[in-house]
């Protein structure tokens, strides 16, 4: 329906899973080239929509999250990404009122604060003369489930928004992972850098570890998010950059709990945001 909205005409569900079936696609949180071509062929599209569920919980406080992504068909490029997450207190305002009780209330906010930025828009010329960058799963070291996997994803997007980079779909890099036999994560050694760079025209290949991914316990432990990162140039294997950053739920708490960051994957983003940030002044050599 919001896609709709948007001016997109959308393929209908009954005829996309009966496809899906067909061709035995079951994980559908991420397009290859190839898939991307016969969905093309198969309904006409010219853009595909797709995303993960990272949070859904009917809990004392509900929270819903997602991460989303449209990509062209065509040339297998992101042209827009985003995520969102909020819990029941989220929407609590100065008297206490406001509180969302189910996750079935949360999931409707959400989705109008993913969609506040789509757009359908080709990217600009000062965008795809930008470095590309493949994003590897991060190593996870924490005992949050997954952690590797969201940050990889959240990182696609943050990049995306940054003018210096620009973020190969995970689709492409899982196929070539999977051709290379890839199974570490985390690291990589010299000849899967020369060979991942080659086949996908990447300037530098990213990996990294999730150090923490702490959900907390309410007010007594906010959530803790800690990730280390390296940027390697895809064309002579130097490491150009490598950074750490760790953020807590309560960092930006002003008084009375204002400015508290609930959602473990809020404080994710916000740790991801600044890893980017300082990843743009890289001198590439």
């Amino acid at each position: 329906e919001r896609v709709e909205k948007k001016g997109m005409a959308v393929v209908d569900e009954h005829s996309l899973n009966y496809f899906l079936c067909k061709k035995r696609i079951r994980d559908t949180g991420f397009i290859s080239g190839d898939i991307a071509r016969t969905i093309k062929e198969e309904f006409y599209a010219s853009k595909i929509l797709t995303g993960s569920i990272i949070s859904f919980s009917d809990e004392d406080n509900p929270r819903f999250g997602i991460l989303a992504r449209l990509i062209d068909v065509s040339e297998g490029t992101i042209l827009w990404a985003d995520y969102a997450v909020a819990t029941g207190e989220d929407f609590i305002t100065i008297l206490n009122l406001g509180r969302l009780n189910t996750v079935f209330s949360v999931i409707p906010r959400v989705m109008d604060m993913l969609f506040a930025s789509f757009v359908i828009e080709e990217l600009p010329a000062a965008t795809k003369s930008s470095h590309r960058i493949g994003v590897m799963p991060f190593k996870n070291n924490s005992t949050f489930r997954n952690a590797g996997i969201i940050a990889m994803h959240m990182f696609v997007i943050e990049l995306l928004k940054s003018p210096e980079f620009r973020p190969i779909e995970y689709g492409n890099m899982r196929d070539q992972i999977i051709r290379l036999r890839i199974q570490s994560k985390g690291e990589l050694n010299y000849q899967n850098i020369n060979t991942l760079s080659h086949e996908l025209d990447a300037a530098g290949i990213l990996v990294g570890v999730v150090d923490n991914y702490s959900i907390g316990a309410a007010l007594s432990s906010p959530p803790l998010v800690g990730i280390t990162v390296r940027l390697i140039n895809g064309r002579n294997n130097k490491i150009l950059w490598y950074n750490s950053d760790q953020s807590s739920g309560d960092e930006n708490l002003i008084v009375l709990d204002w400015g508290r960051m609930r959602s473990v994957h809020t404080v994710a983003y916000e740790v991801v945001s600044n890893l980017v940030g300082r990843m743009g002044t890289v001198k590439w050599q």
